[in-house]
């Protein structure tokens, strides 16, 4: 069965952002991109029609001639670019909507921008994004739309050369190198295996540094090298390009400043994990990751 990738778009240039990552891995896979456009008339706006059957069924209508010329044109211009392209519209709200869609369709992933604007014609990519990832059973690539962006830049596929995958030592945190081998040896990227072995150590944030708390973290840090070289020489077994690091400090910061001191074009994690001694808390540390970066992030939620 082909690779299909989902874009979910709402008509801004904020949400075709997305298209730029999503053209760089449908072209190295290769994969179908399918542009879903979802259309519903909020509460709110139902209430200003009196609910008329005739007035919202005639909006919805036109609604769903603007959606389909919408990604129609997108879908040509895709097509174009020699990518194999679809476009697909939806009477639903939207996370509904991309919730269904993949399901249904049997999508592989889903790359979407991480917020826009609000109103008849738009969804808060926020909020949306946040409910797709609670629900998705499938990896959900988020690009973090900004203003600045020009609305052609989507057209230029993005470049992913380094992948910055953090893991904390469990299995779980694991789950996210399948998605990530498929991702790496179809756009030839290397990964970076990544671990911050000081969040293994409690206390460590009193500053009060003592030789026998100085010996358990170079013990740590023997640890986490260790462990990073046997997943690594797992991976490279299956053909990639394979790097190890490991830094100090808090663990969502190490992995921020790691991103943009040394050029990472996608951070790769799932969604949570165990706190504790020799774990952090995956799914906030993803979250401030997200909410705090300017780097793309593909995200498995674990179960």
């Amino acid at each position: 069965m082909a690779t299909r990738i989902l874009v979910p778009l709402d008509g801004s240039s904020l949400a075709e952002q997305a298209l730029s990552c999503a053209m760089t891995l449908a072209r190295g896979l290769p994969a179908e991109l399918v542009l879903l456009r979802a259309i519903w008339i909020p509460s709110d706006v139902l209430a200003v029609l009196d609910e008329s059957t005739a007035e919202v069924n005639a909006t919805l209508a036109q609604l769903a001639v603007e959606a389909n010329d919408y990604v129609a044109g997108l879908v040509g211009q895709l097509k174009d670019a020699g990518l194999k392209a679809r476009p697909a519209v939806r009477r639903e709200p939207a996370a509904e909507a991309i919730l269904d869609y993949a399901r249904e369709e049997n999508i592989d992933q889903i790359v979407m921008a991480t917020h826009g604007y609000s109103g008849i014609k738009r969804w808060t990519h926020g909020s949306v994004a946040e409910r797709v990832l609670q629900a998705a059973q499938v990896p959900l690539l988020l690009v973090r739309a900004g203003e600045q962006e020009l609305a052609s830049d989507w057209q230029k596929p993005a470049r992913c050369r380094r992948i910055l995958v953090p893991l904390d030592g469990s299995p779980m945190a694991e789950q996210i190198l399948p998605t990530v081998t498929t991702a790496a040896l179809a756009m030839s990227s290397q990964v970076i295996l990544f671990q911050i072995p000081i969040a293994q150590v409690s206390g460590w944030m009193t500053g009060e540094w003592s030789l026998p708390i100085l010996g358990v973290l170079d013990m740590a840090e023997e640890d986490a090298q260790a462990y990073l070289s046997a997943v690594a020489g797992r991976l490279k077994q299956q053909g990639l390009d394979v790097a190890t690091a490991t830094s100090i400090g808090p663990v969502a910061n190490c992995i921020l400043e790691y991103a943009e001191t040394n050029r990472i074009d996608l951070i790769a994690m799932c969604t949570h994990g165990r706190t504790g001694l020799a774990r952090w808390a995956l799914g906030s540390v993803a979250d401030r990751v997200l909410r705090a970066g300017s780097t793309p992030i593909l995200l498995v939620r674990a179960p």
